[in-house]
């Protein structure tokens, strides 16, 4: 690089003493021109200019130059419907987000593999004998009497009326060690009955009258889905991850296969795992992770009497239309919300008598009391609301969309909304808002009522309430049941 050079005396003199008098006859133009070219002289006598090019040579020469990598312009295969195209569902398909179901306390998962047990292959699991007094004072409690005061069948200005009165008069239930996956509340009035399902596959049985309940270890993976049977009241079922569901029967006291899938390959995370069931006359409707719904006739234990496959992934929910019991729906994992005939279910896939489309998955969809209207909840934050008065194409368009944040996280269950029995205006879902909160929605998308105590102090995605009475529950990620109630009700 050049050094710049010194200036002698006798060129410092020259510069300075050159007059402006001859200025004085130019031109702004001239006079700007002329200062610039001194400008440039000065420089070029200081030897600036010479020392920032070789400056901008030495530069170039390191610079590495980029090279651009050409675009992949390959284009992907266009995704085509199995299930549309009636071909066979793929025998190894897995769920990336369902493949590997994990416990909230990464030590426990590791030395206790939620899949590592057998509890699947026992045929039948019997209550000890040390259970029989509280079997016995269970079997009182369930026994179903004339409803007094339908909380459910009160006008919407007592409903709301009754709602706010509501509060936790007892402190949380820790009626299991995980989380809790399933709630169900016996329509009993006798005493609050509550089967709780949770993430290692129990089930508890907990009842408020003696503050009692018993655990038993009755599947290998996490119960998603537990119902009390609605033609025996000492009947439940329980649906399980594991791919089978129980039949408890609290008279004969045992738990026994009635439905049972198999591994779809030689890795326990490539399980055709079931998800819900619901109910049909005599039979059960049970979704599984591969799309299909199977039908089962329960006094015909393990037997699958009817098939389809619905969607291309699992299905989340499936639910009987409470008028027009031929017609089923069903959520799935793929955005879609459809409406089935029975009638019509094959061993190959068949067609919809209706769909609803969303733009993410789904973790439900349910109807309202009479079918006249459906809510469905989507992994894009909405809750949607759907008029099914009438089960034309014109019901296919969501009524309300409500913005809800549906994203739950790893630690906890998802949210379902659902509708509260009985009703068909009104619904309830958990919340991720601070304070901690249970919310209660009309079907215009108003919030009617926020279920939320001190004792509260965490989030319940799982709720369920009782099929008569104001008697609300919410089970939470560290397997506690929080009750609103009314204060005579539990007393």
């Amino acid at each position: 690089m050049n050094k710049i050079q010194d200036l002698s005396p006798s060129k410092m003199d020259d510069i300075e003493s050159m007059s402006d008098d001859e200025d004085e006859n130019l031109t702004y133009e001239q006079q700007r021109e002329k200062r610039m070219k001194k400008n440039e002289e000065m420089l070029d006598i200081l030897g600036v200019n010479q020392a920032a090019k070789t400056l901008v040579t030495s530069i170039q020469k390191h610079t590495p130059v980029k090279t651009t990598k050409p675009k992949n312009t390959s284009l992907k295969p266009e995704r085509r419907s199995l299930r549309i195209a009636h071909l066979a569902a793929p025998q190894d398909y897995q769920l990336p987000e369902e493949s590997k179901l994990e416990s909230n306390n990464p030590k426990t998962s590791k030395n206790n593999d939620s899949y590592g047990t057998d509890f699947k292959n026992q045929d039948s699991i019997s209550i000890p004998e040390e259970d029989s007094d509280f079997v016995e004072k269970l079997n009182d409690d369930l026994a179903i009497k004339e409803a007094v005061n339908d909380f459910h069948k009160l006008p919407s200005h007592k409903f709301i009326h009754v709602l706010r009165s509501l509060d936790m008069y007892t402190p949380s239930v820790k009626v299991s060690e995980k989380r809790i996956y399933s709630l169900a509340i016996h329509p009993s009035e006798t005493s609050l009955t509550v089967a709780a399902g949770d993430l290692r596959g129990n089930l508890t049985l907990y009842s408020n009258k003696n503050s009692e309940m018993r655990e038993y270890r009755l599947h290998d993976a996490p119960v998603n889905c537990i119902s009390f049977c609605t033609w025996d009241p000492y009947k439940l079922f329980s649906t399980s991850h594991d791919g089978s569901v129980r039949c408890g029967d609290i008279v004969k006291r045992t738990f026994d296969i009635i439905y049972k899938t198999e591994w779809k390959g030689q890795s326990k995370s490539k399980m055709n795992h079931a998800t819900w069931h619901t109910e049909f006359e005599r039979n059960l409707l049970i979704g599984n992770g591969s799309g299909h719904v199977d039908m089962i006739d329960t006094r015909t234990p393990d037997k699958i009497i009817n098939t389809a496959w619905c969607h291309e992934r699992s299905v989340r929910t499936v639910q009987c239309h409470p008028l027009e019991k031929h017609y089923f729906l069903t959520s799935s994992g793929i955005g879609e919300v459809s409406l089935w005939d029975i009638r019509n279910m094959t061993d190959q896939s068949i067609n919809p008598v209706l769909q609803f489309e969303h733009p993410k998955s789904l973790t439900s969809a349910f109807f309202s009391a009479s079918g006249s209207k459906m809510v469905s909840t989507c992994n894009d934050d909405n809750l949607r609301i759907f008029n099914t008065d009438r089960l034309n194409s014109s019901c296919t368009k969501p009524i309300n969309i409500i913005p809800h944040n549906n994203h739950t996280g790893r630690w906890l269950s998802v949210f379902k909304a659902k509708w509260n029995p009985g009703r068909d205006n009104e619904f309830f879902v958990g919340s991720m808002l601070s304070p901690k909160r249970i919310q209660v929605y009309n079907s215009a998308g108003h919030v009617l009522h926020i279920l939320q105590s001190t004792d509260m102090t965490t989030y319940c995605p799982v709720i369920e309430v009782h099929p008569t009475q104001a008697i609300y529950v919410g089970g939470n990620g560290s397997g506690r049941l929080h009750i609103f109630s009314t204060k005579e009700q539990l007393t």
